[in-house]
């Protein structure tokens, strides 16, 4: 037996070390036993089969470094390269790291030629076939460096016109060669400020935008619209936006229903109608045109001419009835309009009128309205955050009145409705509005009225996207979103003195000192800080706005009497600089498209940091023009000495004839 097991054991080595011999040999890795032990066994390696020999492509140029180029160069660079085989085709392919894109792909060339690169980084892939054999091929990746250009602004319309009572949004674009991202600005701002749109490769998009324009804003604004990349480069463009004055629609109160007693308390209607105009003033002004209809036309009273005023005291014989009437108001035209007015309309310079019709009702025994059917029925019950929630309600007058129908929520007034005897109302809570809510349809006949709640328990929902939150689209309409722009920074003040005078708390003094020591300016005498104001252009005018007001205050480097001299880029006189001394208050920023030859161009707005190339001078162009300018003087002294001559020819001629006639 154990004769048995020593012959085992030794022909289990032999076969080990044959087959370890073998795949050390002919694999490159050695072979190792796996033991059995009744469980399942899970092993991973690497297996390399080395089949032939290797073969090498040696790519000599370009090289793993960087190429710098002139702006107007080519970007041409020696394709030397070498096999240690005999090769009978030459491929290559160029990648744009910068783009993700191949701009090359398997083109045929022939060693020590050239190939076109692309600015910023290269992948190369150079493949060699082996004559009746395999391709071959190795890879590098080199750096293109060309110096950085200035941007370049697009046309820019001036002016730029829009209408009173509109929002501008004048859309415009900037090229940069570097593919930078740019900032832009507009000074001075407000009520006009520059938002940006995103940049496709070497284009920005921007947008000039302002609120809703009123009449204070009517008149030529003069605008400097600039743009910077990362290298304090610059363009700027000056405009001016026009804003075109309108005639504003009179706005007129909702009177609603009313009721009048023939006797006794409440017996007279008594009205002054509720009317303002942006260009005219309120009723009381005289400068607005009123009149009354009556449907019936029973003109039992009328409305004073110029100040809209009714009183009506009824007598024996109105009562019982509901008189239906219709009060106007028109205001008057602009002294003058604007030559491109025709670009407002509907609106224009002419004159407006805005009109409401109510009821009246004359009564010896008024009678409230009632809700006499709703929905829901319940008047307590819970919603999701996000749901549409209907409301529906009847109302009814014994005494023949067609009611009000008003709905609130929250307290808040949301839908007003007159001459309906049924309404349906839908109101979504939004996200993150969670809590106890009512909503409450009230009807009245302007002296009494009823109503209907509901109390409703809203779960909250968390807003996936800013657009879903609100928090009352009424009737189905739109949620409210923030778009908040800021004022230009307000000149630099002091840390120090800013908190001796009170002006800071201690804790915003010991938090402005803790940036300044960041930013190296431990120094009480240059640590300062600055304020701005910042608006929401679209006036949701949420007391928890959706997106956060931005932080209207930062710190800033303190110097005294603040000055396009000074040496620093810093604001004052209401704006602020652009680069240090120029822009805003100051006198422009050095551009590429000024007209100048400044910041070291070689020409004018080419050459140096623009990214156009200046042509290159013609030899001997002044003396060709002293040259042309000779000889067109050198032909009319050749032609008028001619003339002289033929003139002379023929009265010595004339003369001879004269003679021989004698």
């Amino acid at each position: 037996m154990e004769k048995r097991m020593v012959a085992v054991l030794v022909v289990t080595l032999f076969l080990f070390g044959f087959l370890n011999f073998g795949f050390v040999t002919y694999v490159g890795v050695p072979f190792s036993p796996v033991i059995i032990t009744g469980f399942a066994v899970n092993d991973t390696g690497i297996v390399q089969l080395f089949i032939g020999d290797m073969r090498t492509v040696t790519i000599h140029s370009p090289e793993n470094t960087t190429y710098d180029f002139n702006k107007s160069d080519p970007y041409i660079i020696a394709l030397n390269v070498s096999a240690d085989f005999s090769s009978d085709e030459w491929r290559y392919s160029l990648y744009d790291l910068e783009h993700d894109v191949y701009v090359e792909t398997n083109i045929l060339f022939v060693p020590n030629s050239s190939i076109t690169a692309v600015r910023w980084g290269n992948l190369l892939t150079v493949s060699a076939h082996e004559t009746d054999g395999e391709w071959w091929n190795a890879s590098v990746i080199f750096f293109v460096n060309v110096s950085n250009s200035a941007p370049l602004l697009c046309n820019i319309s001036d002016p730029i016109l829009v209408c009173e009572g509109t929002s501008l949004d004048y859309g415009f674009n900037a090229t940069d060669v570097d593919e930078d991202d740019l900032v832009g600005s507009i000074s001075p701002s407000n009520p006009f400020y520059l938002a940006s749109n995103g940049r496709v490769v070497n284009m920005s998009f921007f947008s000039v935008i302002s609120g809703a324009l009123g009449k204070g804003d009517v008149g030529n604004h003069s605008e400097s619209i600039s743009v910077l990349d990362p290298f304090d480069e610059v363009d700027s463009k000056d405009t001016t936006i026009d804003v075109i004055e309108i005639n504003n629609v009179p706005a007129l109160e909702d009177i609603g229903a009313q009721t009048v007693w023939l006797v006794g308390d409440d017996s007279t209607f008594y009205r002054v109608v509720d009317v303002v105009d942006v260009e005219d003033g309120s009723a009381p002004d005289g400068n607005l045109s009123f009149n009354l209809t009556w449907a019936g036309n029973e003109d039992l009273f009328d409305i004073g001419a110029t100040n809209g005023t009714m009183n009506y005291t009824p007598v024996v014989g109105h009562e019982g009835s509901v008189y239906s009437l219709l009060v106007c108001v028109e205001d008057n035209a602009l002294g003058s309009t604007h030559e491109n007015i025709s670009l407002c309309a509907p609106r224009g310079g002419d004159k407006e009128s805005a009109c409401d019709s109510f009821t009246l009702t004359v009564t010896d025994e008024n009678r409230a309205p009632v809700v006499v059917n709703w929905t829901p029925l319940s008047s307590v019950f819970s919603v999701a955050g996000m749901v549409n929630v209907g409301f529906y309600a009847e109302v009814y007058d014994a005494d023949g009145t067609i009611p009000d129908i008003n709905w609130f929520v929250d307290g808040v007034l949301r839908e007003h409705n007159e001459d309906i005897s049924t309404d349906t109302f839908v109101h979504n809570f939004g996200c993150e509005n969670g809590g106890a809510h009512w909503v409450e349809v009230v009807t009245t006949d302007g002296l009494l009225d009823d109503s209907q709640r509901w109390d409703i328990s809203v779960s909250e929902v968390e807003c996936s996207d800013p657009s879903e939150s609100g928090g009352g689209a009424v009737g189905g309409g739109g949620y409210c979103i923030e778009n908040w722009f800021c004022d230009d920074w307000e000149v630099c003040q002091n840390v120090k003195r800013s908190f001796d005078v009170g002006i800071l708390s201690v804790e915003d003094y010991a938090l402005a000192q803790d940036v300044c020591l960041q930013n190296e300016e431990a120094d009480d005498r240059f640590c300062g800080f600055q304020l701005t104001k910042c608006y929401d252009l679209n006036a949701c005018n949420r007391s928890d706005p959706i997106l956060e007001r931005p932080i209207e205050r930062r710190f800033c480097y303190f110097t005294e009497n603040p000055s396009c001299f000074d040496g620093f880029t810093n604001c004052h006189h209401g704006e602020c600089e652009l680069l240090v001394d120029c822009g805003g208050p100051c006198k422009p920023c050095a551009t590429c498209s000024d007209g100048i030859q400044n910041q070291g161009e070689g020409g004018v707005d080419c050459g140096g940091p623009c990214p156009y190339v200046c042509e290159p001078a013609v030899p001997f162009a002044l003396l060709s023009s002293v040259l042309i300018v000779l000889a067109v003087v050198l032909t009319l002294v050749i032609i008028f000495v001619l003339w002289r001559l033929f003139l002379l020819g023929k009265k010595q001629e004339d003369e001879e004839v004269a003679v021989d006639g004698k």
